[in-house]
């Protein structure tokens, strides 16, 4: 019963609409209400239901207007078919991007959305936080061969140890490992795929000789940065 679990709803700019007449108005507008029901909620694998912040709202919707706007024009691999996000830290950026992802990977010209962080420890912990949202939505990778695997469309059977062709269509690795599958792979047919590139920590993790090697190597691709800093 505190007030301290309650939020403002805000608008795109985040400024807090404290007049109940304009929050009515706003917040239960016909598609606004229905967005935040059928998009904008999380039901978790602990049965805890979590509904996303105005902040976040806006940031995945600003994501998933820059994909179709990118892709109706055709400016897939330039500065305008991607952007960045800043969520202070503790503010909920995993949840955003988890979203985000979900709701890009839906999208009928997306093949693949690729969720890259910048440590062996933070793709583990990704992975965790993903799965507390849902069970199995995305795929992490120990290997560079793993990550070769699933690129091309496969995942393991934990049961068989054997790969399945089951097109995973949410993958987790590490910077390293995607440098290291780039250097490795000079031909892949992932290149010229339509995918959705989300960097974690982007100020630290994504700049210099391997950002360029990535924009050089990749075709058809957006890039997203999520950051606190």
């Amino acid at each position: 019963n505190s007030f301290e679990f309650t939020s403002y709803w805000s608008d795109g700019s985040n400024k807090n609409i404290r007049d109940l007449v304009d929050f009515t108005a706003t917040f239960f507008a016909k598609h606004t209400i229905l967005n935040i029901l059928t998009k904008y909620c999380v039901y978790t694998e602990k049965r805890v239901l979590m509904v996303m912040r105005p902040y976040q709202i806006s940031a995945a919707e600003r994501i998933l207007e820059r994909l179709q706007t990118a892709n109706t024009y055709k400016k897939m691999g330039t500065v305008d078919a991607g952007g960045y996000i800043w969520h202070t830290t503790g503010s909920g950026k995993t949840l955003t991007s988890f979203k985000t992802a979900l709701l890009a990977k839906d999208l009928p010209f997306i093949d693949k959305v690729l969720f890259v962080v910048d440590r062996q420890d933070l793709d583990y912990q990704t992975m965790k936080e993903y799965d507390k949202f849902q069970k199995g939505a995305a795929n992490g990778n120990k290997s560079t061969t793993v990550l070769e695997k699933q690129l091309s469309g496969y995942t393991m059977n934990p049961t068989t140890r054997k790969w399945e062709k089951t097109n995973p269509k949410i993958i987790v690795t590490t910077i390293q490992k995607l440098g290291c599958f780039i250097k490795k792979y000079k031909v892949h047919e992932i290149y010229n795929k339509h995918i959705v590139l989300i960097f974690d920590e982007c100020h630290r993790s994504h700049f210099g000789e391997l950002h360029q090697r990535i924009t050089k190597t990749f075709k058809n691709y957006h890039i997203f940065g999520f950051t606190g800093t």
